[in-house]
C-alpha cells in the first residue's frame, strides 16, 4: 500500500469516528441545507489539506475541532453580508403529547438558543456539550482554562434566559 493511500485511509478512519462532531459544527454555524453541505465540504477539505500538519501534540479530536472551528467562523465571515432567514420548514408547530416529541423540539429550542449566541461561545458550548474538559476547550479555543470557567457558566446563564423568553419553564 502505497503511503498517500495508507494516509487517506487513516484519515477517514479518524474523520468518520468524529463525524457526529462535525455534524454538530455544522448544525449550529449554518441555517439552511445549502450553507452546510457547503461547510461540510469546506471543513473536510481543510481537514485534509491540513492534515499532514497534524503532529500528534495534541489529540486528533482536539485538533479536528480547531480546524472545523475555524473553518465554520471563516464560513460565517463569508456568509455575514447575507441576511439571516430560518425557513417554515424548519420550524416544528406540533402540539403532541407524546414525550420523545417534546425532547426533541427541546434538544431543537436549545440549538436555536445556541445559534443566537457569539461565534465563540458557541463553539465552548459545543465543546463542553462534547464533554471535552477545559484544558481540552482551552487548548481548541486558545482561551485560558479560567477564562473557559468563566464563560461556561455566563453562557449557560445567557441559554437559561433566552429559554426563558421561549417560554421554556423549570429548572434549566
Amino acid at each position: 500500500m502505497t503511503t498517500l493511500k495508507r494516509r487517506q485511509g487513516e484519515f477517514l478512519d479518524k474523520v468518520n469516528q468524529s463525524r457526529g462532531v462535525l455534524y454538530r459544527i455544522c448544525q449550529l454555524y449554518t441555517y439552511n441545507q445549502e450553507d452546510w453541505n457547503d461547510l461540510w465540504q469546506d471543513i473536510l477539505f481543510q481537514l485534509w489539506r491540513s492534515y499532514h500538519l497534524f503532529q500528534g501534540k495534541s489529540s486528533f479530536s482536539t485538533w479536528m475541532y480547531r480546524v472545523a472551528l475555524n473553518t465554520a467562523l471563516m464560513h460565517r465571515r463569508k456568509k455575514k453580508r447575507q441576511w439571516f432567514k430560518v425557513p417554515l420548514e424548519n420550524v416544528n408547530l406540533s402540539n403532541s403529547e407524546n414525550p420523545a416529541v417534546h425532547r426533541d423540539e427541546e434538544v431543537q429550542l436549545l440549538f436555536q438558543c445556541i445559534k443566537e449566541l457569539s461565534r465563540i461561545d458557541r463553539a465552548i458550548i459545543l465543546l463542553k456539550l462534547d464533554q471535552k474538559s477545559y484544558r481540552e476547550i482551552a487548548e481548541i479555543t486558545g482561551l485560558s482554562d479560567s477564562n473557559i470557567s468563566v464563560r461556561i457558566v455566563r453562557i449557560k446563564e445567557k441559554l437559561r434566559q433566552l429559554l426563558l423568553q421561549k417560554g421554556v419553564k423549570g429548572d434549566i
